[in-house]
């Protein structure tokens, strides 16, 4: 890939949804919005939980994408099918046609987020976390000695945050790059910037050795609520070109 390919803008368009999977539209038994390969596999679930949350993540990514995508505006959500990699993350098909871009889902309590860009370089992570505290042993078993450190330094009050923080921020950049929790979360090192209000994008850096050569991790994270949203983008590693974060509602 030639460094002139990134030039412009990189426009990443994600929305957090707020709607329960098991009211509505969204009901165990109503599957209309599923394509049958998505149909099939939820058909296959056991548990409540599971299927609750699936739907959820897999609604909202449809809104996001038929919301964004002029050309699937008027496109029957069951003509999207949003299926999985043996790797597990996300494939889009439409009309059996592959959708060009990068879809990466997440989901936690009762909401699910969901980011896209059409940048086919551009490889995508995001993970959407309840703040909460943890045992003392998730940070020995996840976080290396320095992310510790960060964490304890921190008053009280702010502890929780902080280590949700990087738990998520190592989500969103195992999703990016397509590894899942296949390796020791420990070999990637999570430094936030904090500055001003974080209920704006902050940005994160990652140390590791982990994407393929040629490539690098860069991310953003917010606190919206009681949930840490971030995002990660894995890239090729020339001059990281300006990226443009817009949230699409969900509620218009």
């Amino acid at each position: 890939m030639q460094p002139s390919e990134l030039d412009c803008p990189v426009e990443i368009v994600w929305c957090i949804g707020e709607v329960s999977p098991l009211v509505g539209s969204l009901t165990a038994s109503d599957f209309s919005w599923l394509s049958v390969a998505e149909q099939d596999l939820v058909r296959k679930m056991r548990f409540p939980k599971r299927i609750g949350e699936w739907l959820s993540g897999r609604w909202t990514a449809k809104q996001l994408l038929s919301r964004y995508l002029p050309h699937l505006a008027n496109q029957q959500l069951s003509s999207v099918s949003i299926e999985s990699h043996p790797d597990g993350y996300p494939l889009v098909w439409v009309d059996g046609k592959p959708l060009k871009g990068c879809l990466s889902i997440s989901h936690r309590q009762d909401k699910a987020a969901a980011a896209y860009t059409t940048e086919k370089d551009v490889l995508l992570g995001i993970d959407l976390e309840w703040i909460e505290e943890r045992h003392p042993a998730f940070l020995q078993d996840y976080f290396n000695d320095y992310e510790i450190e960060w964490v304890q330094a921190a008053p009280s009050g702010e502890r929780a945050a902080r280590t949700t923080l990087l738990w998520s921020a190592k989500e969103a950049a195992l999703k990016a790059l397509q590894l899942g929790l296949a390796i020791d979360t420990r070999m990637i090192e999570v430094h936030p910037h904090i500055e001003g209000d974080s209920l704006d994008w902050q940005i994160l850096e990652y140390c590791g050795d982990l994407s393929k050569e040629g490539y690098r991790l860069i991310g953003w994270w917010q606190r919206r609520g009681d949930y840490m949203i971030t995002l990660a983008v894995n890239l090729p590693a020339t001059e990281p070109p300006a990226f443009y974060l817009r949230e699409i509602s969900l509620s218009d």
